[in-house]
C-alpha cells in the first residue's frame, strides 16, 4: 500500500465518527475517491497557478466538505476562515502558525502530521518544499479573508 493510501486510511479513521458497517442503506452513499481520479482546480480562480483543491465530499462553498489541497513552496498570508477545519499532511513538509507566532518558531510538519484550526482564528501556512499535499475536512463552508498583522 502506498504511503498516501495508508495516510488517507489513517486520516479517515481519526477524523470521521465511526458508523457501523451494517448501517441501513437509506443513509448517505458510500464514496470512493482514487487519488488518480482527483480533479484539482485552482482554489482561487484569480490565481490559476496557485493552490489547488480537489473536492472529495460535500460542497465547500455552502457547507461541510472534505478535500485534497496542493500548495506550492511558499507561505500564505495571515488569514482566517469562518469554519473550523482539520488537516493532515500527506506529502511534503509544512509549518502552521498562529498570528502571534514567528515562522522560525513553528515546527516543521511532515507526512502524517495533523492540526485542528478553529474558525475565526488568524493563522498562516507555509510549504517548505516544492509541493505539499494535504487532506482537509471542513466543519462548514470553506472561505477565507486576509488579516492585517496585529488584528482582524
Amino acid at each position: 500500500m502506498r504511503a498516501e493510501a495508508r495516510i488517507i486510511v489513517l486520516v479517515s479513521a481519526l477524523l470521521f465518527d465511526p458508523a457501523p458497517a451494517y448501517a441501513a442503506s437509506s443513509g448517505p452513499p458510500m464514496i470512493v475517491a482514487p487519488y488518480e481520479q482527483a480533479v484539482f482546480v485552482p482554489s482561487n480562480p484569480d490565481n490559476p497557478g496557485g493552490t489547488q483543491i480537489a473536492v472529495l465530499k460535500g460542497d465547500p462553498t455552502t457547507g461541510p466538505s472534505a478535500m485534497l489541497m496542493r500548495m506550492k513552496k511558499g507561505a500564505s498570508p495571515l488569514h482566517v476562515h469562518s469554519s473550523d477545519y482539520q488537516l493532515v499532511v500527506i506529502e511534503g513538509t509544512m509549518k502552521h502558525l498562529g498570528a502571534a507566532q514567528r515562522e522560525s518558531d513553528a515546527k516543521p510538519l511532515g507526512p502524517g502530521s495533523y492540526w485542528f484550526q478553529p474558525g475565526e482564528q488568524a493563522h498562516s501556512d507555509a510549504c517548505l518544499v516544492d509541493e505539499c499535499l494535504m487532506y482537509i475536512v471542513w466543519s462548514g463552508k470553506r472561505d477565507g479573508r486576509l488579516v492585517e498583522k496585529g488584528g482582524l
